[in-house]
């Protein structure tokens, strides 16, 4: 009886691995297309970045060319001035709005400037999702490809199983056993190394050790689980 329950815990532990690889696939796939979106996404925000700053260096170019027809127009008022007085005025004008155009025309580079490294910025964000949607691709290909193997592993297992659980007692032996493997799976049973459970590391009674020598159907005392021993089994 402990080599069939011994067997029953590989199997299960086989089971549980190939069920949990089968399980990861598709949450690959969809982590791989989350970060397909997360850079499409950062792509637009992008791409809207760029958009609003050559519209704010369009409008102040659009300002500037306004600001040299006024300065223009002053340099013709200029020389129509009546007065010193009124020179004085419009030369002053004119030398503020100059100045004027300095600044404006400082910050038209500036936005040029931004452009460049805006648009230098999109080209790796674009090379990243080139990236992405590459791994995506190969993830979901993998995940396809190895879906058949691990699913016909899954029903082989689960067929040996099926095979090995028939060593477990009926009655109550059996009920506890579906109970335990349903909410611990393969820690369902736990070995008994050197006199202590593997999982709980409480120590086995002397009158534990006796009936799982005859094969009988034992629980760890301490977390439930279904102990058995190896090589210790009476014959």
């Amino acid at each position: 009886m402990s080599a069939a329950y011994a067997q029953l815990h590989q199997l299960l532990k086989h089971l549980y691995h190939a069920e949990q690889l089968l399980e990861h696939g598709p949450r690959r796939i969809v982590a791989a297309q989350n970060k397909v979106a997360a850079a499409e996404q950062a792509c637009v925000d992008q791409k809207e970045q760029i958009q609003l700053l050559k519209k704010a260096a369009d409008q102040n170019s659009l300002n500037l060319k306004s600001r040299e027809a006024d300065i223009q127009k002053l340099t013709g008022q200029l020389n129509q001035a009546s007065s010193n007085k009124e020179y004085d005025i419009i030369q002053a004008q004119i030398s503020a709005a100059k100045a004027g155009d300095a600044e404006l025309e400082d910050k038209i580079l500036s936005l040029f400037s931004q452009i460049d490294e805006a648009t230098e910025e999109l080209a790796s964000r674009q090379e990243q999702l080139d990236l992405a949607k590459q791994k995506s691709s190969d993830v979901a290909a993998e995940v396809k490809e190895k879906e058949p193997g691990l699913k016909a592993e899954v029903s082989r297992l689960t067929a040996e199983i099926e095979q090995v659980e028939k060593a477990i007692p009926g009655g109550e032996s059996n009920s506890a056993y579906k109970r335990l493997r349903a909410s611990m799976g393969p820690s369902a049973l736990a070995l008994v190394d050197d006199g202590f459970c593997s999982e709980c590391n409480t120590g086995a009674t002397q009158q534990d050790v006796v009936r799982m020598n005859l094969g009988e159907f034992v629980l760890c005392r301490a977390c439930g689980r279904i102990l058995y021993q190896v090589g210790h089994e009476a014959s």
